[in-house]
């Protein structure tokens, strides 16, 4: 494989000349489309390269009455309003995408024609969510906080068995906010090694030292939480 970057709209994912910054809004927004909004703009005017949110059917992901379900709930956008994001994003010269929480959810991100898809650590081993993904050939960015070392070799044999290389993988540490002492960074040549494919640091921490060591490790993509204040 000579060329292991591929290209989402104008944006170059894994290239080694610019690093990919997905500012990740998800529920932050608290359902509110006119803050969405707002992050939005916030994100782009700091250089963020693309925006992201998460998009849940709560009765299909979590079950009732968990915390869950309680701090999902509420939290979606209708198909208009997340083509309305989509839209907005790009006048200002980002793309916008989401991490979809069930197969639901997924086919109204493709129906509103999301440029990438991106697979959050806790359903990096639905199998069947991934496929329905790469199975259509739409840019793919997985997130691997919550896997075993099994896991990443079962995730790599079922991306393999598609004719499709859109695909990057970030090295995640699942906690919130994530200590310095629990992040491993090194383990991003060790993904890189694995995959062969675009690698990048879905980022937890405070501070911005953790993503800056990241992409000195080989990290073409950084995600970083964030809100208004």
């Amino acid at each position: 494989m000579k060329n292991k970057y591929f290209k989402i709209g104008k944006k170059y994912i894994g290239d080694g000349k610019k690093v990919f910054i997905i500012a990740e809004i998800g529920i932050n927004h608290g359902g509110d489309f006119k803050k969405c909004m707002k992050m939005i703009n916030v994100a782009v005017k700091s250089g963020a390269d693309s925006v992201k949110i998460q998009t849940n059917d709560v009765d299909e992901s979590y079950m009732q009455n968990t915390d869950s379900y309680k701090e999902f709930k509420y939290k979606n956008f209708s198909n208009k309003e997340l083509l309305k994001l989509r839209k907005y994003s790009e006048s200002l010269g980002a793309i916008f995408f989401s991490s979809p929480g069930d197969i639901k959810s997924l086919m109204r991100l493709i129906k509103i024609k999301v440029p990438v898809i991106k697979i959050s650590s806790g359903l990096a081993t639905n199998l069947p969510l991934i496929g329905e993904v790469v199975k259509r050939k739409i840019p793919t960015i997985i997130s691997t906080g919550f896997l075993t070392k099994k896991d990443l070799d079962n995730l790599k044999k079922f991306i393999n068995k598609f004719n499709f290389r859109k695909i990057a993988v970030l090295k995640c540490t699942s906690i919130y906010p994530a200590s310095s002492s629990n992040l491993d960074l090194n383990s991003i040549n060790f993904l890189k090694e694995k995959f062969n494919l675009p690698i990048g640091y879905s980022d937890h921490t405070i501070g911005d030292l953790a993503a800056v060591i990241a992409v000195s490790c080989g990290a073409t993509i950084i995600e970083k939480h964030f809100t208004l204040n």
